[in-house]
């Protein structure tokens, strides 16, 4: 049984995306990244949309970034998101929009939705559609740019 982490799913696709957009595979960056109920095993989502706007790096006006995750209040997750009873986590708006921002993304589309329904009841989530603005944009947190990661 192996652990994953953001350091050993990703890093093989930061290290190709950030030392040649082209990368030896032949990609050009990718224009759609879609991940549905997925971001429930993240919390904070800084790291992750980083390396996805890593990796429209070739194509980053062309690039669209389309996905859902559990929905929090900023009174139920001060820091942007909790950890549920559940084991997944919920993000607040505030905190997607301030995450994708700073990874270069703009938001299109929100919705309130029900991503899937837990033990009969409705479970409260969110459904975000980006667009990368094409811009290099340096964490807050860690003080690298895109082309460091």
């Amino acid at each position: 049984l192996e652990g994953m982490t953001i350091a050993n799913t990703f890093l093989p696709y930061e290290s190709v995306a950030s030392s040649n957009p082209k990368t030896s595979a032949g990609l050009d960056g990718f224009d759609l990244i879609v991940a549905a109920d997925v971001f429930v095993y993240f919390g904070s989502l800084e790291r992750v949309l980083q390396v996805f706007a890593t990796l429209v790096a070739s194509t980053p006006t062309k690039s669209w970034l389309v996905f859902s995750c559990e929905r929090a209040t900023p009174e139920e997750a001060p820091l942007g998101y909790r950890l549920l009873p559940t084991g997944r986590f919920a993000h607040t708006r505030d905190h997607v929009e301030t995450m994708a921002t700073q990874s270069g993304y703009e938001l299109r589309k929100y919705e309130e939705i029900v991503p899937r329904r837990e033990k009969g009841e409705p479970v409260k989530g969110h459904l975000f559609v980006f667009k990368h603005t094409g811009k290099e944009v340096t964490s807050k947190t860690t003080g690298t740019s895109q082309s460091e990661l």
